[in-house]
């Protein structure tokens, strides 16, 4: 019975070093991600309300719709006539760019904002407010 008793506490002693070995292993991982920084694309612009994008590009939008989930803008400007949308959240966009690329149109797109526009409007926009341009199966292409 004394071996018995012995093998018990080594055996829980393995067992805590193994899972202080995962979890010392599993830190270092989330280390390393967050040492190599943000995902490059969308996510490097800050998260903007539809009036706040309209001012970054000089524009004072005429909102249309003030809702709880998404607030949604239309400027007119010498580089061209936009709209400007953003959303309380990554999946409410997610949502409302998935139904609006059904029918097409170019939009121009940022960590919980939208801006839709001729592609033309877009390029000269996105030197200002970044963002990834994504263009409607139904568009039409520039030039045609």
């Amino acid at each position: 019975m004394g071996g018995f008793a012995t093998s018990g506490p080594s055996r829980g002693v393995i067992g805590a070093l193994a899972a202080l070995v995962l979890v010392a292993g599993c830190g270092s991982e989330a280390r390393t991600e967050a040492a190599a920084g943000p995902t490059p694309g969308l996510y490097q612009e800050a998260a903007l309300s539809a009036e706040e994008l309209a001012a970054k590009v000089g524009c004072e939008p005429a909102m249309r719709t003030k809702a709880a989930e998404l607030r949604e803008g239309v400027c007119r400007t010498a580089d061209g006539n936009y709209v400007v949308t953003s959303f309380t959240t990554e999946q409410g966009r997610r949502d409302w760019l998935d139904y609006a690329q059904m029918y097409g149109g170019s939009h121009l797109v940022g960590r919980r904002w939208v801006v839709s526009a001729a592609p033309a409007v877009l390029e000269t926009l996105r030197k200002t407010l970044g963002g990834e341009l994504r263009t409607g199966r139904g568009a039409t292409p520039s030039g045609a």
